[in-house]
């Protein structure tokens, strides 16, 4: 949207963010190293939410958003990290707890405000959102994260290696890994899930190409044993050929919604669950996307496209 609608966008950090936001239940906490006051007598209590309480991200939301609906802005009904105002001009709020993007034809009068309530950065022009690189030019603007593409390739020394066309090997079926292969695995001391979550990241983010691989490689996280984790080395040699490649979504876009879906067939060898994935694509640019395993068995190609049409019909009521 504010790439076809030529809007600026850029990022302010709330500084101490946490401080700001009053406390609704009673907390209290241990007298902390340094004062001389009895800490088997007494105790302080919390006049302001602070980092490491469980409270203080719910407690700050509530802050802003007291305070942004106080100036004339409205929380979106489906997101209510994203809030919008219409009037003096047109503003676009997007909340990742103390990073707020900003999208608009006229910024700096919100930055003054907000400024006269909060301690806040101004970083001006977004380059880098949530460890996304933000590319700005007059014809578009494209997503990457590059740097996390190397950094995770050097993390496990595959910076060197020669690229393949594909993130997993056609035709390759996962099966849960025996008793012996998952202790085999454990022995190596490789936390799987943190490496699925890296993949996951850049696939939920930039890629979505990734998309199958990840959905298919985070099944069995129990079970897994080194053909899954050799699966998994497979992804990387493919990040290693594409390392800048993202989203571009241009300024000059066209086309309207366009939407694809697709499913397979039972080609799950344990349960014969179908996959479904989906794609979004508004005004020429990659919008939305995503690849599942079906929750039911299908009993026929055609059973599995309508439920793969389903879960895209529910997405694109949500857009």
């Amino acid at each position: 949207m504010a790439a076809t609608r030529n809007l600026q966008f850029h990022q302010i950090d709330v500084k101490s963010a946490f401080l700001n936001a009053p406390l609704s239940e009673i907390v209290y906490l241990s007298i902390p190293q340094g004062m001389t006051t009895d800490r088997r007598k007494f105790c302080l209590k919390l006049r302001k939410a602070i980092y490491g309480l469980k409270q203080a991200p719910l407690a700050w939301y509530e802050r802003l958003k007291e305070w942004l609906l106080r100036t004339g802005f409205h929380a979106c009904l489906m997101d209510p990290c994203v809030f919008f105002c219409q009037k003096p001009s047109n503003l676009w709020l997007y909340i990742h707890v103390d990073d707020i993007a900003i999208f608009g034809s006229d910024i700096e009068p919100f930055k003054k405000e907000i400024l006269s309530e909060f301690d806040i950065k101004d970083i001006g022009t977004a380059d880098l959102l949530l460890g996304v690189k933000v590319d700005h030019s007059s014809h578009h603007v494209s997503l990457d994260q590059q740097h996390f593409t190397e950094s995770l390739l050097e993390l496990y020394g595959m910076s060197n290696c020669r690229p393949v066309a594909t993130p997993l090997l056609p035709n390759k079926h996962l099966s849960p890994a025996t008793d012996d292969e998952v202790s085999a695995f454990n022995s190596l001391g490789i936390s799987y899930r943190s490496t699925i979550g890296s993949i996951n990241y850049l696939s939920t983010a930039t890629l979505p190409d990734l998309s199958f691989a990840v959905s298919s490689l985070s099944q069995l996280l129990e079970c897994t044993g080194l053909r899954r984790w050799k699966a998994f080395l497979h992804v990387l040699p493919y990040l290693r050929g594409t390392p800048n490649v993202g989203l571009v979504y241009s300024r000059h876009g066209s086309g309207g919604l366009i939407a694809y879906s697709d499913a397979d067939w039972g080609n799950c060898q344990m349960t014969r669950q179908s996959t479904t994935g989906y794609l979004v694509i508004l005004n020429g640019c990659v919008t939305t996307w995503k690849t599942r395993k079906q929750p039911l068995v299908s009993l026929s190609t055609t059973e599995a496209e309508y439920k793969s049409l389903c879960d895209l019909a529910s997405e694109l009521l949500w857009l």
